[in-house]
């Protein structure tokens, strides 16, 4: 099993390039996991560390549920706002200094709303202030074996040195539904009230991928879109996290697309898409390749992928955009790539292309 998934891993590095559709750095990873066996089913640049923003509150909200597991809270415990807790950016509750909320409260305004100023109200009454909450969360970080992740907040807000991975994430959240399943469930809420305004669930993936229980959406500019989410199908839970979403709806577009090739690959189809998911894995086994231009400089190679997508759609629609670094006569150039073709589509393309006089040739 351990080797076929390597190989899954490696034969869908050209189909990550695909989900992303754009040009993978290192804010961009992912990773999914199988909740049973903690075996890793796909991942990328998934060892790259990156801010954590909001997913940075499963640790807050981690913590909560053992202290409360612990006695040390109970769900009814008044937490004291802080005139510094109240001052934290949005997203927030806006609290007024000197009130007090709720700890089950607070638990679903961190998963719900993501607010800034909850987060920090925990982290000062449960360790009197921020900075010593963010090494307690720091230490909880090393016990679970998230030996990349380092926390300087309780909210996620922004800090040079809060960094993470998604490995690790995947980590949190493994350890968030084993640990308490029960707590666990929470995070399925789509909704709460509080002082008579009702908050709705950031996450939106979770209100239509079938078998989604959770778990938390996070987002700052410096990061980009990130999302930890698990699912549920014929009682094979996955975990899956996404870093570096250049907008929400790409973050929740490529990570359902991930999710449903893992759960395919896996043999487990979701009844109401078989036909859409069996075809998209047709198309992603498609191993031809066309080459529309060699370059010397990759910028270069960026741009001409552009224009013959821009000039022609119908030949390019659907198809996976790959700039190649290649050695030829010594020198190092870089191929513009469309993937994702058969045999057949591939020669026809080019046939298509060379007839308005672009330079195309055929890629196995």
């Amino acid at each position: 099993m351990a080797i076929f998934l390597k190989k899954l891993t490696l034969i869908s590095f050209s189909f990550l390039i695909f989900v992303f559709s754009f040009n993978l750095n290192a804010k961009k990873a992912a990773i999914v996991i199988d909740f049973d066996t903690s075996e890793v089913l796909f991942e990328i640049n998934a060892d790259t560390r990156n801010y954590p923003a909001s997913l940075t509150k499963m640790m807050t909200i981690y913590i909560i549920f053992d202290y409360l597991k612990k006695g040390k809270l109970k769900n009814e415990s008044l937490l004291s706002v802080s005139k510094k807790a109240a001052s934290k950016q949005p997203s927030k509750l806006y609290l007024e200094p000197g009130s007090f909320i709720k700890v089950e409260d607070a638990i679903l305004a961190l998963i719900v709303k993501s607010a800034n100023d909850v987060a920090a109200v925990v982290a000062e009454n449960i360790s009197g202030t921020e900075k010593a909450f963010s090494k307690l969360m720091t230490k909880y970080a090393r016990d679970l074996g998230m030996n990349s992740t380092t926390f300087r907040n309780a909210s996620g807000l922004h800090d040079r040195a809060q960094l993470t991975t998604a490995r690790d994430m995947s980590t949190l959240s493994h350890s968030l539904i084993k640990n308490f399943p029960n707590k666990y469930k929470l995070f399925s809420r789509q909704k709460f009230t509080y002082a008579g305004k009702t908050y709705k669930t950031h996450n939106k993936l979770m209100l239509s991928y079938d078998g989604a229980d959770g778990i938390k959406t996070g987002y700052i500019k410096a990061s980009g879109f990130q999302l930890a989410f698990s699912a549920v199908r014929q009682n094979k839970r996955l975990v899956g996290v996404i870093f570096g979403g250049d907008s929400g709806s790409q973050r929740n577009k490529s990570l359902r697309i991930i999710m449903d090739k893992v759960f395919a690959d896996l043999n487990i189809i979701n009844k109401r898409s078989n036909e859409t998911i069996i075809k998209k894995s047709k198309n992603l086994n498609n191993s031809y390749s066309i080459v529309v231009g060699t370059f010397k400089y990759k910028n270069n190679a960026n741009k001409q992928l552009k224009l013959i997508r821009k000039k022609y759609p119908k030949t390019t629609d659907n198809k996976i955009e790959e700039i190649v670094l290649i050695k030829s006569g010594g020198k190092q150039l870089y191929e513009s790539r469309f993937n994702n073709f058969s045999k057949k589509e591939a020669y026809q393309a080019c046939k298509r292309l060379k007839k308005y006089k672009r330079d195309c040739f055929v890629r196995l």
